[in-house]
């Protein structure tokens, strides 16, 4: 029984010298990780809502915008998801030195967590405005084909103007 004590002391001991010493916290790495999903679930339902707010705005009467739009989609979610893959990636293989102090390793888990959220923001930002190109470059397109004396309100069929 003692020298159970006595074990279960020394590994204690060890894995409290090992957290003085700055070795790989794997709590503060779940929260890390965690922070990280959360921002990411956060990008995610923003570009759902981007979509779906610019098709709702801008609804498409031809068949071939639509599908180019719902192809942009799928693409722009499909490059979300490898950013966010990536990010996760780094988190997990980002080295703590055994040398950092915990503020050290706190202050830099905080700017990798800021760094992936401006990267989520830019890249929403340049997803919005290849969906708002794509948009407009449909209804220019549509605008172009409706021939003198007719007349379509956006998002309508043609209509012969009195």
């Amino acid at each position: 029984m003692r020298i159970e004590v006595a074990t279960a002391a020394a590994a204690l001991l060890l894995f409290l010298a090992g957290q003085a010493s700055g070795t790989d916290d794997p709590g503060s790495r779940a929260i890390q990780q965690l922070q990280l999903q959360r921002q990411q679930q956060q990008d995610q339902l923003q570009l759902k809502m981007q979509q779906y707010q610019r098709n709702a705005l801008y609804p498409s009467s031809d068949a071939r915008q639509r599908q180019a739009i719902e192809q942009l989609e799928l693409d722009q979610a499909l490059r979300q998801q490898q950013l966010h893959m990536n990010q996760q990636r780094a988190l997990q293989s980002r080295p703590e030195l055994p040398s950092d102090a915990p503020a050290t390793r706190d202050g830099k888990a905080q700017i990798e967590q800021q760094r992936a959220r401006q990267e989520g923001q830019r890249q929403l930002q340049q997803f919005d405005m290849e969906l708002q190109s794509k948009v407009e470059a449909g209804r220019s397109r549509n605008e172009a084909v409706t021939l003198p004396g007719f007349h379509r309100p956006p998002g309508s069929a043609l209509l012969l103007r009195p």
